[in-house]
């Protein structure tokens, strides 16, 4: 059963990684193509973005893994031959919680400690991505408009790293006042928390107002910052999402708390999904394998969505900390028992139903 689970396991979850690595990779190349980001760092992106998946994959992967076991041996009757030679149902839980609590190990590692790592490589390596995806196309000596056409600049020359612009002149497009920069050096700057895109000019002069007017002012800096672009809330929540588990629980914010239940999460649903898999797998009889399949799918949805309902709810403190991380879970465990002693409680119902018709 273990081998038979573990060969399910790669096959469903080398499929499903495959579906997300093509997705991400279609997404990569259209921001590449529209000069979003540079086209060199696509492929790091993408290494780090499917590593970043596993510990999402890995739940859903063990669950249809053990579905496909325990569906090949209902409907080829294995389950009922063991069950009349004395093999109890327990063994064959065991063994399917002995597979399962092996992946929930990995999922927790993956969840609580690697994958915030790599999600912080990525976000970095994106951030760097956009600071370079500003300077793509930047010719010396040319000049450059923004995307959405509000200023214009021009760099005489270019680093040899091509991350600062030498003795640079900018023009921001104001119809009252026109405000024009002028440095010796200028580099765009990304900031890690709130994702705000920012170029940074050292030492030049700054003038505003319109040429013969009274009210013309020039000032000298030594340092000059402009915002470009402004960081959505996609960027915020990528960057919380990249924190040491260690960092957040330190913190203790709701929304802190929030993303430590959502990690620890997943090495529970893959536990309560794998015993699940035991009632929804042992089809009826004139029943195919894959008979269980719907309702494994609807029920891993549901599962999930209430996780991500949970997980808003406690961030946003609509619900108290100490039960956000508890009432799904408990949920899950009372429907688990319910498939589990279905049998028992249709008896139980016959029988109560018996005595109100007599």
């Amino acid at each position: 059963m273990l081998k038979e689970f573990s060969i399910n396991l790669i096959a469903v979850t080398g499929v499903l990684w495959l579906i997300y690595v093509s997705t991400r990779f279609a997404r990569y190349l259209a921001d590449a193509a529209v000069g979003n980001m540079p086209a060199d760092v696509i492929f790091s992106l993408l290494g780090l973005s499917s590593l970043g998946a596993l510990s999402i994959l890995l739940p859903i992967g063990a669950f249809l893994a053990v579905m496909l076991g325990l569906g090949r041996m209902s409907s080829d009757n294995e389950l009922t031959v063991m069950a009349a030679c004395g093999i109890s149902n327990l063994r064959v839980m065991r063994n399917v919680l002995l597979f399962a609590g092996s992946i929930a190990v990995i999922v927790a590692v993956l969840a609580l400690y690697i994958v915030p790592g790599v999600m912080s490589d990525r976000y970095e390596l994106q951030q760097r991505a956009k600071v370079s995806a500003n300077t793509t196309g930047l010719i010396a000596g040319s000049f450059k408009e923004s995307r959405d056409g509000d200023w214009t600049f021009y760099s005489e020359g270019l680093s040899a790293n091509k991350q600062f612009m030498e003795n640079v002149f900018i023009e921001i497009h104001r119809e009252e006042k026109p405000l024009i920069f002028r440095s010796e050096t200028g580099y765009f700057e990304v900031d890690s928390i709130t994702g705000n895109k920012f170029l940074v000019l050292d030492d030049g002069y700054r003038y505003e107002g319109k040429a013969g007017d009274q009210d013309f002012t020039i000032a000298q800096f030594g340092s000059h910052s402009l915002l470009v672009e402004k960081g959505d809330d996609g960027e915020v929540r990528e960057r919380h999402k990249a924190m040491p588990t260690k960092q957040l629980l330190e913190r203790g914010e709701a929304q802190d708390i929030a993303e430590v239940q959502w990690r620890t999460s997943a090495a529970l649903m893959t536990l309560l999904l794998c015993l699940m898999a035991i009632p929804l797998a042992n089809a009826g009889p004139r029943q195919g394998r894959y008979a269980g399949f719907v309702p494994a799918v609807l029920l891993y949805i549901v599962y999930s969505n209430l996780l991500g309902v949970n997980r808003a709810w406690v961030a946003k403190g609509d619900i108290p900390l100490w039960l956000g991380g508890v009432w799904v879970h408990l949920l899950m465990l009372g429907l688990l028992l319910v498939l589990l002693n279905r049998q028992k409680l249709r008896r139980i119902l016959d029988q109560y139903r018996q005595r109100i018709s007599s």
